[in-house]
């Protein structure tokens, strides 16, 4: 350790005395506390984005920091522009010394520092204000060399932020917790030094520093890799703080002359790990693959002639380790192990397969020439919706389809940045796009219309600027769901129109329009346009809607204006591209299905045909599927939204019927107030013969629940029968409440599926999951009482089955007495749906609901619930286990004694099975004793023959002595 701190003070010296240093500023200055964090800051030529970089370090929230400013030969006016800082700010401290590169300026920095931690800030970058505190107060609590955090990559282009989430780790394991030292590819993956802090007793305790050659290129690979591979603890924190620019021309990553660099920055790395044989045992491994991740991002950028000489060096670097078994194969991916191979055994073969890489570029471009952008604007309301949009979007997806999907996020969190940024799929990519939310706001009176649109849809106006890599977009509204690969949409031709549009449905079909008088039948939603963008820019369109809105107070916030400013420069696209359908079923009665076919030039044949063949189903009005679940298609909605990327958050619906007061226009999520480890969902179905029943188990819930936990008890009924709600609410208690759920209008809608247009008395099992989703699972009660405690037996129950029921010789799914439903598998299975397509199969017959869902859930899919905590009633007092049509009831008999002789017959198979068996034991059992006895017999004759042998033996002694 000495020797190493001797090490330490010798390259300090080294490093001061290296160039002349001109001014020292503000270091004179003690500070009152002890300094937590030292920000370094290297400075060189950064006029452009110097302030905005000091304004976020001079903000933070941590008071206790120093933030040394190392300008290294500035000929710009850097320099006055630090000096404006320090002398505001005696926090703010100078080294002013001679050009000398980016290792040297680090390490005269960081050997000026006070603080307990360092951290590294670069001059065209910048942090959130509150990252050294978070970033200390981890590091300090927990004793930590290193905390790293998540960060932003982003590119600014005419004043809009491109951003490019980026993680730590692709395991999420690794978050939020003490890490012992770096023993993890995962922990190798990004090179970055300044998204973190380090503590400097461990940066001194190993003489960690930066390579002190000429230039700026790469030269922070060596101290990341040091930091790395040295920690003994190592904190990652899921938070991005730093914001990372990638739109400064200047910045070394552009360099590409210097691009040798990498290869000296290895070289200086593996210099220190054969300085500490320990680390290079255990990191050699990693260092090489991060070295051939390095050295192929570095050919990637080369121009073809320079990739030739680029690739002979490349290989040489790598024949020793390739041919020593250095090299582990499983650290690579299967395509870059075949490079590294191919590198080395034949670089001129590989130069020649490849010398046309492209360069890696941090610019939201067009992935491919055939990509289909889609973009939609999304505020933090706004991020469920869209998220399950997306879902949609994904699932439809041809796989040859490529699709860039740009998210326009107008004041979206971190969390949900990320969310979106990590979205995977094969041939997508997902672009972020940052817009502040203030941006239009004094655009127009109201935040919210009476129609629920923001001042987010406003947003839209800058689409041609915001994507000005591309000549056509599509844009698409958050509140949709989409059934359809949405390549022939984009195939549109357009020629010189602003745009393909579609008829606003309850517009130009109601005799007493809205909106958009003016405009005629031609009137045209806004939340689904094919953008001609290029032509958009062209005509300063953006401008137009800007100078429109200010003088036009729209109702509908944005369509209004759009309407006004493309005039008749559109082309009409079929309806099936925006069907408002929950519009169509609302109002039924103002139009006729002739009307639709002439106006959008259909032939539909009712409003069900419209419903299959439509491509966009969208939500466009008041009632929206994750506020309310008796909406028109909020089954589907909510299907997708189980499968996107927020199906862990639990949403409440209530029902259209109810006030609206309580649901947020912008439409923020109702999340349960408890886990599912604390309260009990109980769905029972009212008729006028289970009042008893429901009272009996209200009184048996209040028995065994305690204290901290609750029981929500969802009583579905229908208007045909009058509730006693005074009466079963003097039952309830503190901890056990009562809701009532309407599924008239559910069954209203579900009659749309069925063939025949009828539906079991015992279909609300079917609706349960979906008007419930906020559970896990949920347990239904009909024509049962509780007689024992529960509450163990549900949490505890296997969540991986569908459904589980009661299973003997009276009962199916239909009328089993007591139900367990999975209610996110139930939903993502699409089991309602595939229930309906078995459903209306002609060869069902008359018992097709029962036979139908035998079809849907497979065996391994249900489970058996046990008897023993409810009692259950014989079959003879069930007057539920008939199907609806009493015609149908003698059949669906012999359906089930059908079932029922299946299971016997399987029963008695396993039975003789089971006799065959036991007759082989006993066989075996027989033998063995056969066996025993025979040992015995075999043991005792030896035992005689022994004894006679032994009492012979003296004679024949005697007689052969007399002989």
């Amino acid at each position: 350790m000495d020797k190493m701190m001797n090490s330490y003070e010798k390259a300090v010296k080294e490093t001061y005395e290296k160039v002349p240093i001109h001014e020292l500023i503000n270091f004179d200055k003690k500070p009152k506390n002890p300094v937590k964090v030292s920000i370094v800051i290297p400075v060189c030529n950064v006029e452009t984005y110097l302030r905005e970089c000091l304004d976020s370090a001079v903000n933070q929230t941590l008071k206790d920091i120093e933030i040394i400013c190392v300008n290294d030969g500035s000929t710009d006016s850097s320099l006055a522009i630090l000096k404006e800082y320090a002398e505001k700010d005696e926090r703010v401290k100078i080294i002013s010394k001679d050009n000398a590169g980016y290792g040297h300026t680090m390490n005269i920095g960081m050997d000026m520092a006070a603080g307990e931690y360092i951290g590294i800030l670069e001059s065209d970058d910048y942090v959130k204000l509150d990252m050294y505190e978070t970033l200390y107060n981890v590091a300090k609590s927990k004793n930590i060399d290193m905390v790293k955090a998540d960060f932003y990559r982003f590119t600014m282009q005419d004043g809009y932020m491109h951003l490019f989430y980026n993680v730590l780790t692709n395991n999420p394991d690794l978050y939020n917790q003490i890490i012992y030292g770096a023993d993890n590819i995962d922990m190798f993956k990004f090179t970055n030094t300044w998204s973190g802090i380090y503590k400097y007793e461990f940066l001194k305790s190993y003489n960690i520093r930066h390579q002190e050659t000429p230039g700026a290129s790469y030269q922070d690979n060596g101290f990341w890799f040091q930091t790395t591979a040295a920690a003994s603890t190592i904190y990652y924190m899921d938070r991005p703080f730093y914001m990372n620019r990638r739109d400064n021309p200047n910045s070394s990553v552009y360099q590409i002359h210097k691009i040798d660099m990498a290869n000296n920055e290895y070289a200086y790395i593996y210099r220190f790990l054969e300085n500490h044989h320990e680390l290079k045992e255990k990191h050699l491994k990693y260092y090489l693959v991060k070295k051939y991740d390095n050295y192929f991002y570095c050919y990637r950028q080369l121009d073809s002639l320079a990739k030739r000489d680029y690739i002979v060096k490349f290989s040489r670097e790598f024949e020793t380790p390739y041919y020593d078994g250095k090299i582990d194969s499983k650290l690579f991916s299967s395509l870059n192990y075949k490079r590294i191979c191919e590198i080395v055994e034949n670089p001129l073969g590989f130069y020649e397969k490849t010398k046309n890489l492209s360069d890696i570029s941090f610019d939201a471009k067009k992935s491919s020439e055939k990509a289909i952008p889609i973009v939609f604007i999304c505020d933090s309301g706004y991020v469920i919706p869209t998220a399950t949009a997306i879902s949609s979007l994904l699932k439809f997806k041809k796989e040859e389809t490529i699709y860039d999907i740009t998210i326009v996020a107008v004041n979206m969190s971190d969390i949900d940045i990320k969310k979106f940024s990590l979205i995977k799929k094969k041939n997508v990519t997902i672009n972020i796009i940052y817009i502040e939310k203030n941006l239009f706001q004094n655009l127009h009176s109201k935040e919210i219309t009476n129609y629920g649109v923001s001042t987010t849809a406003l947003i839209k106006f800058l689409l041609p600027v915001l994507m000005n890599n591309y000549d056509k977009i599509l844009y698409l509204d958050g509140d949709i769901i989409v059934k359809r690969d949405l390549s022939k949409l984009y195939t549109e031709k357009l020629d010189n129109l602003y745009a393909g549009v579609i008829r606003d449905i309850p517009q130009v079909l109601y005799k007493k329009q809205v909106f958009g008088i003016k405009y005629g039948k031609n009137y045209f939603n806004s939340g689904v346009m094919l953008l001609n963008v290029e032509q958009m820019r062209k005509d300063n369109i953006t401008e137009k809607l800007i100078d429109t809105k200010k003088v036009l107070d729209s109702k509908l916030m944005d369509q209004d204006i759009f309407n006004e400013v493309f005039g008749e420069n559109v082309k009409q696209l079929s309806i099936e591209y925006n069907t408002l359908y929950v519009n169509l079923i609302r109002s039924k009665g103002k139009y006729t299905i002739d009307e639709i076919n002439k106006c959008y030039n259909t032939n539909y044949k009712n409003l069900e045909d419209i419903r299959r063949s439509s491509s966009i189903i969208h939500f466009c009005s008041k009632d929206k599927p994750w506020k309310y679940y008796d909406v028109p298609m909020a089954d589907a909605w909510i299907e997708h939204f189980s499968r996107s990327i927020y199906a862990d958050v639990k949403i409440e619906r209530k029902s259209c019927l109810e006030l609206r007061d309580h649901v947020d226009s912008n439409g923020i999520i109702n999340k349960a107030d408890i886990t599912d480890k604390n309260i009990y969902p109980i769905v029972m179905h009212y008729d006028s013969k289970s009042t008893d029943e429901i009272v009996e188990n209200i009184r048996q819930i209040k028995k065994i629940l305690k204290s901290n936990e609750k029981c929500k008890i969802y009583l579905f009924y229908s208007s045909n029968y009058i509730l006693p709600t005074q009466f079963l609410e003097e039952k309830m208690s503190i901890n056990i409440s009562l809701h009532y759920i309407n599924i008239d209008k559910l069954l209203a809608r579900d009659f749309e599926y069925t063939a025949n247009g009828k539906l079991h008395p015992n279909y609300f099992r079917i609706l349960a999951p979906e008007v419930l989703c906020q559970h896990e699972k949920i347990l239904i009660i009909n024509g049962a009482k509780i007689v024992h405690d529960f509450r163990s037996y549900f949490n505890n129950f296997n969540s991986d089955k569908v459904v589980n029921y009661i299973i003997d010789k009276n009962y199916t799914f239909w009328n089993s007495p007591v139900l367990i439903i999975t209610t996110k598998i139930f939903i993502e299975n699409i089991t309602k749906f595939k229930f309906f397509d078995s459903f209306n199969n002609p060869k069902r017959g008359n018992f097709a609901f029962s036979k139908a869902f035998f079809d849907v859930v497979s065996r391994d899919e249900s489970g058996i619930i046990d008897k023993y905590f409810f009692d259950i009633p014989q079959i003879s007092e069930i007057s539920t286990f008939k199907e609806s049509n009493s015609e149908s009831g003698k059949e669906f008999e012999e359906y089930l004694q059908s079932e029922l002789k299946n299971k016997e017959n399987n029963i008695s198979a396993l039975q003789k099975e089971i006799l065959q068996l036991r007759e082989s034991i006993e066989q075996i059992r027989a033998q063995n004793n056969q066996l025993q006895y025979e040992l015995v017999l075999t043991r005792t004759s030896f035992s005689v023959r022994l004894g006679l042998l032994l009492t012979a033996l003296p004679r024949k002694i005697f007689r052969r002595n007399k002989i």
